[in-house]
């Protein structure tokens, strides 16, 4: 189909979706890209860039139809740490290089790993981070005037030191915001031509007008500059580079869980699939992209994300007419835009924050798991009062210690005489006085690696307790050996060997074969006929059936 075709097909069937889809979606952002911008500890227009430019290049070259992405909830916390140790220079320079990790992990077709990342650090980790942005809004919530701060304790003594000084037209407007996001949805779903009007706006537009028309005396967003973004070059310090090269990685990391579950959240609403590695390609872009602009690190956002969809999204197009609708309320709407109350901001990310705090996870890992509820619990006590680089970092470390502890439990050594004696390889030893008599069978379950060695080596001790000068074991169990666990199997064939007792592998699994064949050692042990490899147990007794035979 030639590109007219293609672009009057398009305005014929999708582009009133959506042109709606994109509007109502737009109108939604604005207020939560201010709002995650003040939060991050920069300016607002910082966050109206962001959303704009990232809305506009992820919708274009990124791997899901349907995501919308700007500033997010989830980044504030570590935007805001990388702004307090680094500087504004330091955090453009991260989101640099987040981008590139992003860039590198999609042509590295690494997008499917980050669902491995298990469920305890991501419900930790976004609940921490949940409860960190409703912290750093206490100060907002009492009108009152307070750096942003990089600890929760820091946030918690100043609002508590300046209490005094609550404003109590904030706090009321605080509370109306979270009334009517709690009650307007209803509301309005009874009322024909309001029912898709987002509670958002409306308590937005209220605000606003309350706070212009009376002159109310609280914290505004302020003076917005109704400009389009300037190139602004990179300080490309290897000093700074480095310093702030492990909040990039987060960033990165951070960025890519949020996308890839944003973009599995449309899938489901929309009976589509995404391309994981394309999406976060389109990600590094804009996020390599946007500090050119004074941007901040961008990620897919579920929220508006689902507005999109809710609203009619029919192609990637919407994202990138919310993009259009952003710059043209920048350019014509900055003026009235520094009217909006901090207060109202406030309100519209305590609700967000308290949404990031998944109850019913954390209720479901307490009641499945006590080593999966230490990981949360730890993870999120990290978040909240270390910082984010450390706590994913520690929450991905015990994840892998307590896995290591679960594959140590599975692995078992067992002996023949826990089968029944009447069947298989039991039958055929005990019908033999010379099988009966000289070889001993074991079975393996389990992963043979490091971790499990300390286990293998009591049940070596506990069941291989009688000389019988043939010895087989059962490997059919063993789904992979490491390095350790061959240098184990050569000590053991060794030790074996010098107490004139002969071992036997049966039913090796071909990983396993491959990792045992690599080995120059046990290769000249094979050649040496110290240890020989059967296909199955019974082919092993008949061998050795037969060698008694020859005697």
């Amino acid at each position: 189909m030639r590109t007219e075709q293609k672009v009057k097909k398009y305005f014929e069937e999708s582009f009133s979706s959506d042109l709606k889809a994109g509007l109502i979606t737009a109108v939604v952002a604005l207020p939560l890209a201010i709002a995650f911008a003040i939060a991050s500890g920069v300016e607002p227009v910082m966050g109206l860039y962001t959303a704009i430019i990232a809305g506009m290049l992820i919708s274009t070259f990124g791997g899901s139809r349907y995501s919308v992405s700007g500033p997010t909830g989830a980044m504030t916390v570590i935007v805001l740490s990388t702004v307090n140790g680094h500087g504004v220079e330091g955090l453009l320079l991260a989101g640099f290089l987040a981008g590139v990790f992003q860039i590198l992990f999609g042509i590295f077709r690494l997008g499917k790993v980050v669902k491995y990342i298990p469920l305890p650090v991501i419900s930790g980790f976004t609940s921490g981070i949940g409860i960190i942005i409703l912290i750093g809004q206490l100060s907002n919530v009492f009108g009152l005037v307070l750096p942003a701060r990089e600890h929760v304790w820091e946030t918690i003594y100043d609002v508590f030191t300046g209490i005094d000084m609550m404003n109590i037209l904030a706090l009321s407007m605080f509370a109306g915001t979270i009334i009517l996001m709690l009650l307007l949805p209803k509301v309005l779903s009874n009322i024909r031509y309001l029912k898709n009007v987002p509670a958002s706006i409306i308590t937005l537009v209220l605000s606003v007008i309350l706070t212009y028309r009376f002159d109310l005396e609280i914290p505004i967003v302020g003076e917005i500059p109704s400009t389009i973004p300037q190139i602004h070059m990179l300080d490309m310090n290897i000093g700074l580079m480095y310093a702030v090269l492990p909040a990039a990685f987060t960033i990165a990391l951070l960025g890519t869980i949020e996308s890839l579950l944003c973009a599995v959240v449309c899938d489901a609403m929309t009976n589509t699939k995404h391309n994981s590695n394309k999406e976060l390609i389109g990600q590094g872009i804009a996020n390599v992209i946007l500090p050119f602009f004074a941007g901040i690190p961008a990620t897919a956002a579920i929220a508006r994300s689902a507005v999109n969809i809710r609203e009619g999204a029919k192609t990637r197009m919407s994202g990138v007419i919310h993009a259009l609708v952003l710059f043209g309320i920048l350019i014509f709407f900055g003026p009235i835009a520094q009217y909006i109350p901090k207060a109202y901001l406030a309100g519209i990310l305590v609700l967000v924050s308290i949404k990031m705090v998944n109850v019913d996870e954390i209720r479901t890992t307490m009641n499945i798991s006590k080593m999966d509820t230490f990981v949360l619990l730890t993870t999120l006590a990290l978040t909240v009062l270390t910082d984010l680089v450390f706590a994913i970092q520690a929450g991905m470390f015990l994840s892998i210690i307590l896995l290591f502890i679960r594959l140590t439990n599975i692995i078992e050594v067992q002996s023949m005489e826990s089968y029944d004696p009447s069947e298989g390889i039991n039958a055929t030893i005990l019908a033999d006085p010379y099988l009966k008599d000289n070889v001993a069978v074991y079975t393996i379950n389990g992963p043979f690696f490091f971790g499990a060695m300390a286990v293998f080596e009591n049940k070596v001790d506990e069941h291989i307790h009688m000389s019988k000068p043939h010895i087989i074991i059962r490997m059919r169990y063993v789904p992979f050996i490491d390095t350790t666990g061959i240098e184990r199997l050569k000590s053991f064939i060794i030790t074996r060997k010098g107490t004139g007792e002969k071992v036997y592998l049966t039913t090796v699994q071909p990983e396993v074969m491959r990792s045992i064949s690599s080995d120059a050692v046990l290769n000249k042990l094979i050649q040496d006929k110290d240890v020989t490899i059967f296909k199955s147990t019974q082919e092993a007794l008949g061998y050795l059936q037969k060698r008694d035979g020859n005697r």
